[in-house]
């Protein structure tokens, strides 16, 4: 999530923009479908959209790419832009959190709760997120922050190198913890789940992909070759990776009854290569692809609130009715919605200061 600017005549990351912009109405109809409608969309549909595990991926190896082009570029303002980054990103999920919480007091009071819910909630909000979703806020900021003090200090193979490490602990967390049944490592990890809810967090999932992203700037400063030969190169390696953690996710699924399969190994090589052939494909940034990049990330944060805040207010049998009746006009009604809050909300951010902590 970088910063973004007004297009200017040089920018060259229309695809990005693009890309980026599907993979946020792609992660909002996986949510949709996997929470209301998984045994009633075709097995087509839902094989396609379980390709969401590459939205998050994407999501911080481009922030991690933009920040880190930024810092490699002026080395002298690399703490300012390291500042301004986290305190962007920090007060953006302050704001959405504020926000979330109003509906978690309101669900509260309306069907009322315990003490031991509450803790919980404050629990998992101090350790985890304050919400479902907007967890990729802090661990962005976690990933830039680990990223840029061990780059800084060993340089950027090294932080890649420790930074897969990190994922692959995190994998045996999560899609991988079939792995650890029966040992007393699954004790441990039942343990730290109680507190952090998961190892898809900011240290084993941000910072790896926000880490590969600073490795695509390093990479890209060295490597000049055609456009055509970076298209193909690239080309061939995201479809071979990609074919791969299908195969990955299937494997572990079918075979292994895994929890999930969200932290996939072979996300990595498919994420890099993929961040890297939309980069090498020079589409100019214009104005629809600058409002795909800005709407992008609060579509990615306003979902919940038409997803689960809302519902949880609303009678079960109005929410039933119409997110759970038909799937195809739920998901209709879902993205519009996400989408109508998400333009209102660029909308007013242009008019009214407050409403920029939002975007």
């Amino acid at each position: 999530m970088e910063k973004a600017k007004q297009p200017g005549a040089a920018s060259q990351n229309g695809m990005i923009d693009i890309v980026k912009f599907l993979c946020s109405l792609l992660i909002v109809t996986a949510h949709f479908i996997t929470e209301n409608a998984e045994d009633k969309v075709p097995s087509v549909i839902n094989y396609f959209v379980s390709l969401y595990v590459i939205v998050v991926p994407f999501f911080f190896v481009c922030g991690g790419y933009f920040l880190f082009r930024k810092i490699f570029a002026d080395r002298e303002m690399g703490k300012k832009h390291i500042k301004a980054y986290v305190i962007k990103l920090l007060v953006m999920y302050l704001a959405w959190s504020v926000l979330y919480v109003l509906f978690n007091i309101a669900a509260w009071i309306r069907f009322g709760t315990t003490v031991q819910d509450v803790l919980l909630y404050i629990c998992h909000a101090l350790f985890y997120s304050t919400y479902k979703t907007i967890w990729l806020l802090p661990a962005m900021i976690i990933g830039v922050l680990i990223t840029y003090f061990l780059e800084k200090k060993f340089g950027i193979k090294v932080t890649l190198a420790v930074a897969c490490v990190f994922y692959l602990i995190g994998a045996l967390g999560v899609s991988y913890s079939f792995l650890l049944r029966g040992t007393p490592a699954e004790t441990l990890l039942n343990q730290y789940n109680c507190f952090f809810e998961s190892t898809r967090n900011g240290l084993f999932n941000g910072f790896p992909f926000v880490a590969l992203g600073a490795y695509i700037v390093a990479g890209n400063e060295k490597r000049k070759h055609s456009v055509g030969h970076l298209v193909l190169f690239n080309g061939i390696f995201t479809a071979l990776f990609g074919i791969l953690f299908v195969a990955e996710a299937f494997l572990i699924k079918n075979k292994f009854a895994a929890v999930n399969a969200n932290t996939l190994l072979f996300l990595i090589p498919f994420s890099y290569f993929f961040v890297r052939l939309c980069l090498c494909i020079p589409l100019r940034t214009g104005k629809v692809t600058f409002w795909m990049r800005k709407i992008s990330t609060v579509i990615f944060l306003c979902q919940r609130i038409f997803l689960t805040a809302l519902p949880a207010l609303l009678p079960d049998g109005f929410y039933a009715g119409i997110l759970k009746g038909n799937w195809v006009i739920g998901l209709l009604l879902i993205l519009i919605s996400v989408l109508t809050l998400s333009e209102l909300i660029m909308l007013l951010a242009k008019r009214i200061r407050f409403f920029q902590v939002f975007c």
